[in-house]
């Protein structure tokens, strides 16, 4: 299996990365850092690891979440392919997560 994090997804993490630096030392923005990279990792091996995304449903395409910490990782699964859609602060109005 391939992990492709798309260009909204990316953003969604910079985003998180920057708001998370306000209010974490260095060192627990590293643990966060890579507790997520190892979440998404783990989905190469653990294929349809989360539940599905209720706020998706309606783009019929699967998407489902990972739940780390207070973010959820959204994805998809095409053929032998893991797109990672957002990465989302479950913190926020649901209506903003990318699909």
């Amino acid at each position: 299996m391939k992990v492709i994090i798309t260009q909204p997804a990316w953003e969604s993490y910079e985003q998180a990365l920057h708001f998370l630096a306000g209010h974490m030392t260095d060192r627990e923005l590293e643990r966060w850092d890579k507790k997520l990279w190892d979440s998404i990792d783990d989905l190469k091996a653990t294929l349809r690891l989360g539940q599905y995304e209720p706020w998706l449903e309606y783009k019929g395409e699967g998407h489902r979440r990972l739940v780390v910490g207070k973010f959820k990782v959204v994805y998809r699964i095409e053929g032998r392919t893991i797109y990672v859609t957002d990465i989302f602060d479950a913190r926020q109005d649901p209506g903003k997560m990318k699909g």
